[in-house]
């Protein structure tokens, strides 16, 4: 750990040393690359196609470990998760299914929400994509190795994994303690803030939180638009409003009358029409939508005490 942190003082003292404006041409550069990449994803998804090893995606080899194994080929099996996971890290393997998640829907299939990460994990997420579900947990004991370590008695950072097809799990939470890689150490140093001039985020993975994060609950209300019922978008967020009217007053029955008219003809939220009318006090709560995924909590054995 020691000689980690030595190594990111030295490279956090090598990025302030750059000039800003090469920083920022080299960030853009990058982000043109994520986007060209995410581009030539979808597009191999959609012709049943990855577009990493250039096979079709219901191929598998035991020989070759490539990301859409996690789109569950024709012969991967549980016990060829660790195959997978020793050869990529887990910034790379969550990216990977953000972005498959996002050719379906954007946003909509990545529940990261703070608000409904249990308070003990450092990681707890759920993605979906057509009939597969994956999940991540980490605590701060994963984090830290306390409870899993090496035959020398090393203690092993890891985090847990859940796959889902149809319902059915297919690789459990306690299958296995998937041991972070070095670059995954660099990437939570990042997110730490022990670099002046680097942050991370996701772009074409940004999930629910993204939404929050970025936006003012009256700007994603603004945004908002009731879909046409045959349009078969998933809907991001419920509205639940609340109008009262100002002592003294009351409300026409004629003016909410227009109002669910005009909601109906233009898909403007009834939460933003609402503020239309005079002397009443409007509250409107906005909640995770009927098709943003429930975050599968990873829950100890019966029995028995919680594990890292």
């Amino acid at each position: 750990m020691a000689e980690n942190e030595h190594n990111y003082n030295k490279f956090n003292n090598y990025l302030n040393s750059i000039p800003l404006e090469e920083l920022h041409a080299k960030n853009q550069k990058d982000l043109d690359k994520a986007q060209k990449n995410f581009q030539e994803l979808k597009k191999a998804l959609a012709q049943g196609k990855c577009s990493f090893c250039g096979n079709e995606l219901s191929y598998f080899s035991e020989k070759k470990p490539c990301f859409h194994w996690l789109l569950k080929p024709n012969g991967f099996k549980k016990r060829h998760f660790p195959l997978l996971y020793t050869q990529e890290n887990f910034h790379q393997l969550e990216a990977y299914l953000r972005w498959v998640a996002n050719c379906e829907a954007p946003m909509v299939n990545i529940n990261d929400l703070v608000e409904e990460k249990s308070s003990s994990k450092i990681i707890e997420e759920t993605i979906c994509y057509k009939n597969l579900e994956w999940s991540f947990s980490c605590t701060e004991n994963c984090m830290r190795g306390d409870s899993h370590k090496s035959k020398d008695g090393e203690k092993i950072p890891h985090y847990h994994f859940q796959m889902r097809v149809d319902g059915n799990v297919i690789i459990n939470y306690n299958g296995f303690h998937v041991p972070f890689h070095d670059y995954d150490h660099f990437c939570f140093a990042v997110k730490r803030g022990e670099f002046d001039r680097l942050r991370g985020h996701h772009v074409e993975g940004a999930g629910m939180q993204a939404l929050l994060d970025n936006f003012t609950p009256e700007e994603l209300i603004d945004h908002m638009q009731k879909p046409p019922d045959d349009a078969g978008r998933k809907q991001q967020f419920h509205l639940g409003t609340l109008v009262v009217a100002d002592e003294g007053t009351t409300m026409s029955g004629d003016d909410i009358a227009d109002i669910i008219e005009e909601h109906n003809r233009t898909g403007v939220p009834m939460a933003k029409l609402i503020r239309k009318l005079k002397n009443v006090n409007v509250e409107t709560i906005i909640s995770p939508g009927p098709d943003v995924p429930k975050i599968a909590a990873r829950k100890p054995n019966r029995g028995k005490p919680p594990k890292s």
